[in-house]
């Protein structure tokens, strides 16, 4: 073929290389980079799948992402559920720039009671004002919402004093050497040594070797040093050694912290304000209302709703005019709202 023939294949060849180019850059273009940061001191623990959050800390989440229109767009952090219809815990409207990206911070100052344990957030972008259809994009994290004064993985130290001391709060023994990591805090070892064990038996077998020959040196000499005053060694068989009874000392059982409570409404006429309980126990609002949540469901209390506060009340000393929530539930309560005589 001459070159003046293969001249036009050259730029037909040229032309679909550009045209399909441009395609790939539009479509590219119309999908936003989306990049989400997390930071705050509500995080107490980033794993590789899973970031660990503090229940009663501040959590925030920078997202920054493209866009290619210039209108408003809305940026929600929310509780993910596939089996139902999220509920967006805040949201954030921002004016994008189409010529570079947008960043928007969320920040959640603590976290709902209905959501703890493991959790799914969504960062959803929408595009508009309006949130009630899909997101032009999304981003799922999965979470874990716990306490400070918790015990995730039950071993008897708190969720706080685990993450200060560099171990896992869901990992009970976090070296896998067979001893929780409690037990080597008390100890003096580090929990995340997995030899811990064999130190300890190498130390406890030479001290036991290097005692029990001290003592047969030190008894050896004794006896030399008796025998060679002339001094009997034996014991008189008439003499018997009368040792006195020990004392016996009782102890009062602990009171539990449900037992507590009981005593203390029982001294305020069965009534007390949820926020006095706080007060006089000394204990967080989080144990208060972990406790209170447990005798409710035990039928021990009732919790009745007074403005921003919570009346609680040993079952049978709520106020006259307010059907308590046991009653709601077996249908025993008056037609009116009031409590059944």
């Amino acid at each position: 073929m001459s070159p003046r023939g293969a001249l036009p294949i050259l730029v037909g060849l040229c032309v679909c290389l550009l045209a399909v180019s441009s395609i790939a850059a539009i479509t590219t273009a119309q999908q936003p980079e989306l990049v989400v940061e997390q930071h705050g001191s509500g995080i107490a623990l980033e794993g590789e799948s899973t970031s660990y959050l503090w229940r009663y800390s501040t959590y925030s989440m920078t997202v920054t992402f493209s866009a290619t229109s210039d209108e408003i767009h809305t940026v929600c952090l929310a509780q993910y559920d596939e089996d139902a219809v999220e509920q967006p815990l805040v949201c954030q409207w921002t004016a994008v720039d189409t010529d570079g990206s947008t960043t928007v911070t969320l920040t959640q100052s603590e976290w709902p009671e209905e959501m703890s344990g493991e959790e799914t957030l969504a960062v959803d972008i929408y595009s508009g004002r309006n949130t009630n259809g899909e997101p032009i994009e999304q981003v799922l994290r999965p979470v874990h919402i716990i306490e400070k004064d918790g015990d995730l993985d039950g071993n008897g130290l708190t969720n706080e004093r685990e993450i200060e001391l560099g171990i896992h709060p869901a990992e009970a023994d976090s070296d896998g050497d067979g001893l929780t990591d409690a037990i080597e805090v008390m100890i003096g070892t580090d929990p995340r040594d997995s030899v811990t064990p064999y130190r300890i038996a190498v130390v406890t077998i030479g001290s036991l070797t290097a005692g029990a020959f001290g003592v047969l040196l030190v008894a050896g000499r004794l006896m030399m040093g008796l025998q060679a005053l002339g001094v009997s060694t034996g014991r008189d068989d008439d003499t018997e050694s009368v040792s006195e009874p020990a004392e016996t000392k009782s102890f009062e059982a602990p009171i539990r912290d449900e037992e507590r409570i009981r005593r203390l409404l029982s001294a305020h006429d069965g009534r007390l304000k949820q926020s006095q309980i706080v007060e006089a126990t000394e204990w967080s609002k989080s144990k208060v209302s972990r406790l209170l949540s447990s005798m409710e469901d035990d039928a021990e209390i009732t919790r009745v709703r007074l403005g921003r506060e919570n009346l609680v009340c040993l079952r049978g000393h709520e106020p006259a005019d307010v059907t308590p929530s046991w009653e709601d539930k077996d249908g025993s309560g008056s037609a009116e709202g009031g409590a059944s005589p």
